[in-house]
């Protein structure tokens, strides 16, 4: 049976972590007090901060940055819910908001906040459903490795950004009829080694603005 944790960042109890996530005080602190839902949501963040913040994880620095912002996300705001499965306090009284998503065809739970300032955020947020843009998630990281992108380099952001805009709404990214959500998980099994599909924008790295040459660049 799951551990339990009343978890601070969505206020309720839920299950737990297995194990700390790294050594040390914060490591510790985020197994007694947060739970896996909420340590989900975090990956997500983080990418959001690694992307808008140009991080490199090879940089002591920009991890001390990354520890920072996670503290924030996880303690500096409680029962605050935000993001994957949760409800922001916009939603409380009627359920979380509700889109109608552009990938997925239907309407569907939306995301707590836009995923990063703009147009582009903005337009996600509006038009795209948490679960479509969970399947981001795991088809950015594909992009990522198959390519070689380096997120400290601004035309790899770019490109990575081209990318996404591809996946949530090119003339191909609607999911086809009768997709139900265990096709994620036949989509992210390319994970283990395979190029990104060309389905929803995992193709090469669009050429658009002289990005196709970059996304080789290490």
């Amino acid at each position: 049976m799951a551990r339990m944790v009343y978890c601070v960042k969505l206020g309720r109890e839920l299950p737990g972590l297995e194990r700390p996530p790294f050594p040390g005080e914060l490591g510790q602190r985020i197994y007694e007090n947060i739970s896996k839902q909420a340590y989900d949501m975090w990956q997500a963040e983080s990418t959001n901060v690694i992307n808008e913040r140009g991080l490199s994880m090879g940089d002591p620095e920009a991890r001390k940055v990354l520890r920072q912002e996670m503290e924030k996300f996880f303690f500096s705001s409680p029962k605050q819910p935000a993001g994957q499965g949760a409800t922001r306090a916009i939603g409380t009284a009627k359920g979380p908001r509700l889109v109608f998503c552009a990938k997925l065809g239907r309407e569907l739970p939306g995301l707590a906040r836009p995923p990063m300032p703009g147009e582009l955020g903005q337009r996600i947020y509006e038009q795209i459903s948490q679960q479509a843009y969970d399947m981001w998630e795991a088809q950015r990281t594909l992009i990522i490795n198959h390519y070689g992108l380096n997120l400290a380099d601004p035309e790899s952001r770019k490109i990575l950004r081209e990318q996404m805009e591809e996946f949530f709404f090119g003339s191909d990214a609607q999911m086809p009829e009768g997709w139900t959500p265990e096709a994620v998980g036949a989509g992210a099994s390319s994970k283990d080694g395979g190029a990104p599909s060309s389905k929803g924008g995992g193709g090469a790295p669009s050429s658009k603005g002289g990005g196709g040459g970059a996304a080789q660049r290490k």
